[in-house]
């Protein structure tokens, strides 16, 4: 039995009696330093064999002779290549000649793959929405695009959206799964407290959810806002584990450099904006440990210098500059490149001209305006129509669940958009207005409008920083321009006190039916 030992000259040895040491001698071996490279990527792209040049030139010669017929003549016929390479790839695979084929490129092999066990399930919930239930796929992030191109088309075979069916996990992530979140506790210390700042992401996650002995410390704000302050928790601790172990480091060992580190990062990565959301979720992170988990500590994020964030004085978009906005969905290049690999991503839908007028004349949010419905649409006694819908905002404020509504008045301008995508014929059903025979999820069609719209402002070459949200500020405008100070009546920009008052008031209801019959686009007459 072979006694290992942990030292270069073992090693050594080792390499020495290895009947694949001659091996090396067949590949070229890129220096580093003036000394042959260690080169791991053979994953990726391994070693040049040495011999690999001789062959290709046999290979250009037969086709620069036969041209097409190299197919069926030459030295090794294409046609044939992968008779050639049976007797191998059998060793390889330990299988007889006859059960192995040699064929296709990766992409098309992972076409086949997939399609063998890759099979989602749907059922029928009981609002009789069908629904998919076993769906998901979970991959690196950062594959190459051609992996992403086939788990993209498969997805969507089934009706499916990428954004929603697909689970990129970034590196931290996937080292965070790999190694079952190991707990320092279960390792150093049986204190309830003393654990890693891995786990106590995945504890703050919980608080905020609401989960398991934090359900009576539930926090009234959306899903997004949960999502968004865990993704800047893990920014920091994926900057962390640069200088640090992260499943050996405890919240109390986080020192000033820690942070100081991480804020040279966001400094360069985030917009002043972005930079100041993401230190005060940071500091609120630390602030549950302190309040909620009792771990006595100070704050390392009490104290950091603000980014200065400059207030943009054009809010409002003007008509052609809209126009021109949706002129670009039409003729301007939908590709944009991500990432250093050049990955390619469409971002055109069909449904985005007709989501930002809708956004533009009903001045709702996002959510709000994706999930509106024809039998969202009533009638005053004065035959006035309007948009009835919850107010989202404020039903997440609330601690009760006292019923809060909305009101969005059609005006003529409206109402004449609404007839084009069907209303005649749709009004009083349970189809959504916008994407009707919709495969993606609500989250997904807010993102793909949002990124839409800056995306084809951008190509449109105005160079105002406006995005999607601005069209909800020039309905505003339009609004308070008739309505003055009732406009936060329309806006749902009261404070919930006020719209609790009014959500059943005829004051409210006025306001809507004289914005309805007053209010027209980039105030027309």
């Amino acid at each position: 039995m072979q006694t290992f030992e942990y030292t270069l000259e073992f090693a050594k040895q080792m390499d020495q009696q290895d009947p694949l040491t001659s091996q090396r001698n067949a590949f070229y071996v890129p220096e580093h330093e003036g000394k042959d490279a260690l080169y791991f990527c053979g994953n990726s792209l391994g070693l040049q064999p040495k011999g690999v040049m001789a062959l290709l030139e046999q290979e250009v010669m037969d086709w620069r002779k036969y041209g097409v017929e190299g197919h069926f003549h030459g030295r090794k016929p294409w046609f044939h290549y992968h008779k050639f390479l049976t007797e191998y790839t059998a060793e390889i695979a330990g299988a007889l000649p006859h059960e192995v084929v040699v064929m296709n490129q990766l992409t098309v092999n992972l076409h086949l793959l997939m399609f063998s066990f890759y099979r989602p399930t749907f059922a029928t919930d009981a609002d009789g929405n069908y629904k998919p239930l076993r769906y998901k796929i979970l991959m690196e992030a950062g594959a190459f695009p051609s992996d992403m191109y086939a788990v993209q088309s498969q997805v969507e075979s089934y009706g499916l959206d990428y954004n929603d069916a697909v689970i990129e996990c970034a590196l931290i992530e996937k080292e965070l799964i790999q190694n079952g979140f190991e707990k320092i506790n279960q390792i150093d210390s049986e204190s309830l407290t003393d654990y890693s700042i891995v786990d106590a992401v995945v504890k703050y996650r919980e608080y905020m959810s609401g989960e398991s002995k934090f359900a009576h410390l539930k926090k009234n704000v959306s899903q997004g806002h949960i999502d968004e302050s865990v993704r800047f928790c893990w920014k920091f601790i994926e900057n962390l584990s640069l200088t640090k172990n992260i499943k050996r480091t405890r919240p109390t060992d986080i020192k000033t450099e820690d942070v100081s580190n991480f804020y040279i990062w966001s400094e360069k990565n985030y917009s002043p904006k972005t930079f100041n959301k993401c230190f005060i979720a940071v500091r609120a992170f630390f602030e549950f440990l302190i309040e909620i988990e009792n771990i006595e500590m100070k704050n390392p994020f009490r104290k950091f210098v603000p980014k200065s964030v400059t207030p943009s004085s054009i809010d409002i978009i003007t008509e052609d500059e809209f126009n021109q906005v949706l002129e670009a969905v039409d003729t301007h290049n939908p590709f944009i490149t991500l990432g250093g690999k050049g990955e390619k991503k469409n971002l055109y839908k069909p449904y985005l001209k007709d989501g930002f007028k809708l956004f533009l004349l009903t001045g709702g949010r996002r959510e709000e305006v994706v999930d509106l419905k024809w039998s969202d649409i009533y009638s005053t006694p004065q035959g006035v129509k309007l948009f009835i819908i919850d107010n989202l905002k404020v039903k997440r404020m609330k601690k009760n669940n006292k019923e809060c509504k909305k009101y969005i008045g059609i005006n003529v301008d409206l109402e004449d958009f609404l007839v084009e995508l069907g209303m005649n014929e749709k009004i009083g059903t349970d189809e959504y207005i916008l994407y009707p025979n919709r495969t993606s999820t609500t989250k997904t069609i807010m993102t793909d409008l949002s990124r839409g719209f800056s995306h084809y402002k951008e190509g449109a070459g105005i160079k105002k920083d406006i995005s999607l949200s601005n069209l909800r500020k020039t309905y505003l405008t339009w609004h308070h321009q008739v309505l003055g100070d009732d406009t936060g009546l329309v806006s749902s920009h009261s404070t919930t006190q006020v719209l609790e008052k009014y959500y059943l008031d005829p004051k409210v209801l006025t306001a809507v039916e004289i914005s309805a019959l007053n209010v027209r686009v980039f105030g027309k007459k």
